[in-house]
């Protein structure tokens, strides 16, 4: 090639217009908590303070909000702005990082999502590593960058590895000044003893139907038709009521109903193929297989209260006996998965007892 030819070919490349950039994606803003009351407005005053307790756990069900209440009490610790003395302003710098999880002094953790070699080797999606944990203590031991608090917030704690739980235990006896850490999980009791005798727990409040519809007309009224059902799944939570709308749920509702409306004709491993069709990854697997455990103990919850409340007083406690059964055998399973037992054995096995 000669060099004439590349002088021309960089003239050329020059003169063109560059390829136009992909939009930035706009920066998310913070989230006011919805439905939680004057005990919360307690919390996050004591926040802005800086007198949270050192050590907080937040629990709830599953997508009622506790990523949302940590993240505001993040931002109550840290908003420099005198605007609202009870709230942060949630229109500042500060509280715009804290909400994008871009601010140096808040250390956000959850567990490994990609697909790197490290992740396939260890399988450590389904867990928060000790790695993980050791990286976040190390920068709690630095001073704050841009000063105030330092904040550890780890979603999904109940998943931090045993070791590691064991490792926040210092942190959590000897702080050091201004130093949180906030721990978000729907299964505080798999958290260690220890752990849990060291913090106050926050429990993050379901929101009634009223609410939900409220959120829903706001945020999904495209699917206005379905909202009876959509909060009749989602129990008081907006998360699980966002994600009742969705197609994909919308599919596994209808096959759990199918199914119970003939017991005798479900078949275990074709429904369990149905349920993992078409994924490759066995993280997205196992999240296919607890979204279909969720819309089917939710189903099983609603008939066996509507069976109770239709009865009053008068139903023999036997009558309740299969549909509680059947709760507690979706209840296994999810702890099969947890166990890193396969999710196509741990889906059929759980409807073969379902059937048998």
């Amino acid at each position: 090639m000669s060099r004439r030819w590349l002088r021309e070919s960089k003239r050329r490349s020059a003169s063109q217009p560059e390829a136009e950039a992909a939009p930035a994606a706009m920066p998310s803003r913070l989230t006011v908590p919805v439905g939680q009351g004057e005990a919360f407005g307690r919390w996050v005053r004591a926040a802005r303070r800086g007198d949270l307790p050192h050590g907080v756990v937040i629990e709830g069900a599953p997508g009622s909000g506790k990523t949302t209440v940590l993240t505001y009490l993040a931002a109550a610790l840290l908003c420099p702005s005198d605007l609202d003395p009870d709230a942060p302003c949630g229109m500042c710098n500060v509280c715009t990082r804290i909400a994008n999880e871009l601010h140096p002094d808040v250390q956000v953790v959850r567990r490994p999502r990609d697909e790197s070699e490290f992740v396939r080797k260890e399988t450590s999606f389904h867990r928060i590593t000790v790695h993980q944990v050791k990286a976040v203590q190390d920068q709690l031991a630095h001073h704050a960058v841009e000063g105030g608090a330092r904040v550890a917030a780890f979603v999904e704690a109940s998943r931090i590895e045993e070791d590691g739980q064991n490792m926040l235990l210092k942190t959590l006896e000897e702080p050091g000044e201004a130093t949180f850490l906030l721990l978000e999980t729907s299964r505080p009791e798999q958290l260690l003893p220890t752990v849990r005798s060291r913090v106050q727990r926050l429990r993050v409040l379901p929101l009634s139907d009223e609410a939900l519809r409220g959120e829903l007309e706001r945020r999904i009224p495209q699917h206005f038709a379905r909202f009876d059902e959509i909060v009749a799944l989602a129990g008081g939570s907006l998360g699980q009521a966002l994600l009742a709308g969705t197609e994909r749920v919308v599919q596994l509702h209808d096959l759990v109903r199918q199914w119970l409306a003939t017991p005798h004709g479900l078949r275990p491993f074709a429904t369990a193929q149905t349920v993992l069709k078409g994924l490759q990854e066995k993280r997205e697997e196992v999240d296919a297989a607890r979204l279909f455990l969720w819309v089917l103990r939710r189903e099983l919850r609603q008939r066996r209260d509507a069976l109770a409340s239709s009865a009053g007083d008068s139903y023999p406690a036997g009558s309740l006996e299969p549909w509680t059964t059947w709760l507690e055998r979706t209840l296994q399973a999810e702890r099969d998965l947890d166990l890193q037992i396969p999710p196509e054995q741990v889906l059929t096995a759980c409807l073969v007892q379902l059937v048998a």
